[in-house]
């Protein structure tokens, strides 16, 4: 197996049904791929798609469906398998932190029987259970003790510990974390993320980390991809990412982080306009009208997701990069 066929997905897209006929491609022609053991951060603002990314690599897409393109998970392409396929295949080898999970949990069921029903719905229910449990559950810092207890008597940062054991529980070597810190508290928030970047070493996780937090993510992530209206736009290793991005949409992304270092210094600043509307997107640059440096060819095709070096695996989708068109502006 080469480096990237742990996961690849390829010209994926993904449709809504919207009011009157009306169609939402919410994730349009996507493709990459993922090194066994690495972290990808997906980040962009809210309703680019990337959540809807991560539930289509579940087959989870609620009111709609996957029009085109592949997605295969070592070797098997997912779009292919049946749902009973697909069923034996969630929380197995590839399991999801929903965002605001902690929802998820039934507050008139202990937690133990959370446990015992997510491992029997499985086939998984066993004589070692008991101390699977145990030991995920002391992974992440919660006692036996409280198995007896019902979520409202835990802390919300001890709800989402204990939504990561459910979703760890059966040993996946892929899990989707989307916005696995919203509602906590900044302290919790970074607990959690130390939390998951443990048990990525010692279970030997492989990981996509959806956030709209550029910083969580560069922090926290081996590579970067960034989203927006449905497109990736930027893909390149975190460090690259946060220290010299390329594409106009990540440098404002990376402008609008506050620096808390120097707070009464910074200006932040926030991105002008609004996404367009992916009832209907353009067929050229999604950016271009919040673009400071759009040109007019910018808005008269559309623009490919380019590499930029051959012997990197940065990629961009803007056309001050495109060879073709012999110009790179300079910063």
């Amino acid at each position: 197996m080469s480096a990237g066929d742990f996961l690849q997905v390829e010209d994926l897209v993904v449709e809504y049904d919207a009011d009157h006929g009306s169609v939402v491609r919410a994730v349009d022609h996507v493709s990459f791929d993922m090194r066994r053991g690495e972290i990808l951060g997906l980040v962009g603002e809210s309703g680019c798609g990337k959540s809807t990314l991560g539930f289509s690599l579940l087959g989870l897409i609620k009111g709609g469906s996957i029009k085109h393109g592949s997605v295969t998970f070592v070797g098997n392409d997912l779009v292919q398998l049946t749902q009973r396929q697909m069923q034996s295949l969630r929380g197995n080898e590839i399991a999801m932190i929903f965002q605001a999970s902690q929802n998820v949990l039934n507050p008139t069921q202990k937690v133990w029987d959370h446990f015992v029903d997510t491992l029997k719905a499985h086939d998984a229910w066993d004589q070692s259970s008991k101390d699977r449990i145990h030991e995920i559950l002391g992974k992440l810092e919660i006692p036996p003790s409280r198995l007896n207890d019902y979520p409202f008597q835990f802390s919300g940062g001890m709800r989402q510990r204990v939504v990561i054991a459910l979703s760890l529980i059966l040993e996946p070597s892929l899990l989707i974390a989307d916005e696995p810190t919203t509602a906590l508290d900044v302290l919790v928030q970074a607990r959690i993320l130390q939390l998951l970047q443990q048990l990525k070493m010692e279970m030997d996780l492989t990981m996509i980390l959806i956030s709209h937090d550029l910083g969580v993510v560069a922090e926290n992530s081996s590579r970067v991809a960034i989203m927006y209206a449905g497109q990736l736009v930027e893909v390149a290793a975190a460090k690259s990412i946060f220290q010299d991005p390329k594409h106009p949409y990540t440098q404002a992304l990376i402008r609008a982080i506050p620096d808390v270092k120097d707070i009464d210094k910074t200006k932040q600043e926030s991105i002008a306009g609004s996404p367009p509307d992916l009832k209907n997107p353009p067929t050229s640059c999604r950016f271009a009208d919040r673009c400071p440096r759009v040109r007019e060819i910018c808005r008269q095709q559309p623009i490919d997701l380019i590499q930029l070096d051959t012997d990197t695996d940065r990629l961009v989708r803007c056309l001050i990069y495109d060879r073709d068109h012999g110009t790179k502006f300079k910063k």
